[in-house]
């Protein structure tokens, strides 16, 4: 049975949460600070020690083989958000180069059929649009879409890439490397209680759910808190309440769905003035997307409602709408029977958030994924925390899944 070093894993993840360590005790490598690059720098020139094969693509995505190509590719992303944990995807590169040393050096059959690729960007929160790599790689990204992204302080992203020996105009070229992918794992932590709550140190992912984000915008009429009678007023502040609470309902009446107004404000607004003008975003997710579609209808019909007799009148726009991302059948059987050897009936559940998987699902790559329970739930965080015990687990499960996939992928060549 195929394990990994857990002690050689555990310092890997040290070594890749060494550029933009923070106090708090979590770290921050926004895509392309100086942070993150040296991260990507970091593994290239680890990978190269180690005397695997290391290339960079149009894109920034780093890749890494033991041998042949096309390989069965493991990885995940070096970026992060904010004051972040340690855990969100530095632990999916980590374990993709633990399982390529420990493959390789029991002499494995099928690790000169394994590889590792690095996504850049796949958080998306310096320039809005997330999952940059992955989605070169899929052939889902337009150069004016790269042209027109800015950094938050306004810094062009075509700059940005150009700093960095990137040319903004060849990036959808890395869309020809899907020829070196036979398919994608990716071991990540759960950044969700579910695992927890069901005792069970690993999951496997069936499928990355669907996504639908809105922006609502309300217009009524401002006038003085005091003076202004109920039935004088046009309060725009009243129909984002009533969205708010329907999201809660929809949520406690449908399994399997989540919806989220994350975003929420007054404009111009003050203590003694009726709103006149408020604005929301609206997140709605679930892997059955007719569920999604009955909870947009009710929430926004809610709100629609509140305007109106309020009122006042509501603008919406559905501003991203992803298809679910199922993950791939054989795959999927293969971390079946991965976990089986290691001893563990892993439960199968769907993913809440977006992985860079879903680019390459829907780009027609095989992908599979493992989840690793996360401490509380907690994710996005300096709290974020996996143990050492469940990361190993995870990672020999991927590593011997991939194993099977490997010799799979040679009988069949």
């Amino acid at each position: 049975m195929f394990t990994i070093d857990s002690d050689r894993l555990w310092a890997l993840l040290e070594e890749i949460n060494a550029p933009g360590s923070l106090p708090s005790g979590g770290v921050e490598r926004l895509a392309w600070t100086g942070s993150e690059v040296a991260a990507r720098h970091w593994l290239m020139q680890r990978c190269r020690q180690e005397g695997l094969e290391v290339e960079q693509d149009e894109a920034g995505n780093v890749w890494a083989f033991s041998g042949a190509r096309p390989a069965i590719m493991m990885g995940s992303h070096l970026d992060t958000v904010p004051n972040a944990g340690r855990f969100d995807g530095a632990l999916g590169i980590a374990a993709a180069v633990e399982v390529l040393l420990s493959a390789r050096a029991s002499a494995l059959p099928g690790a000169d059929r394994l590889g590792l690729v690095c996504f850049t960007d796949e958080e998306g929160v310096r320039f809005g649009l997330g999952m940059t790599g992955s989605r070169a790689l899929a052939g889902d990204l337009a150069t004016e879409e790269l042209r027109s992204a800015v950094t938050t302080d306004g810094t062009p992203l075509g700059e940005v890439l150009t700093a960095h020996d990137i040319d903004p105009d060849r990036v959808p070229e890395a869309a020809h490397r899907r020829r070196d992918m036979s398919a994608y794992l990716e071991l990540h932590i759960e950044q969700g209680r579910r695992l927890e709550r069901a005792g069970a140190p690993v999951g496997l992912v069936t499928g990355i759910v669907a996504l639908s984000h809105w922006q609502i915008e309300v217009t009524g009429e401002a006038n003085h808190a005091g003076t202004t009678l109920p039935e004088d007023r046009k309060d725009a502040l009243v129909p984002l309440a009533v969205a708010a609470l329907e999201a809660q309902r929809v949520m406690r009446d449908s399994d399997g769905l989540v919806a989220t107004v994350g975003e929420a404000a007054v404009l111009h607004g003050a203590t003694n003035i009726v709103p006149g003008r408020s604005r929301f975003s609206l997140d709605i997710r679930s892997l059955d997307e007719d569920l999604i579609a009955r909870a947009e209808q009710r929430i926004l019909e809610a709100a629609r409602r509140a305007a109106e007799d309020n009122g006042c009148k509501l603008h919406q726009q559905n501003t991203k709408r992803l298809p679910r991302a199922p993950m791939t059948d054989h795959v999927i059987n293969a971390l079946r029977t991965a976990a089986e050897l290691h001893g563990e009936g892993a439960p199968e559940l769907a993913s809440m958030a977006g992985h860079d998987g879903m680019n390459l699902a829907a780009a027609g790559i095989p992908c599979g994924m493992v989840f690793v329970r996360s401490r509380d739930g907690v994710s996005h965080s300096p709290k974020e925390h996996s143990s050492k015990e469940d990361c190993e687990l995870g990672a020999s499960i991927m590593g011997t899944a991939a194993l099977l996939l490997a010799r799979n992928l040679v009988r069949a060549l």
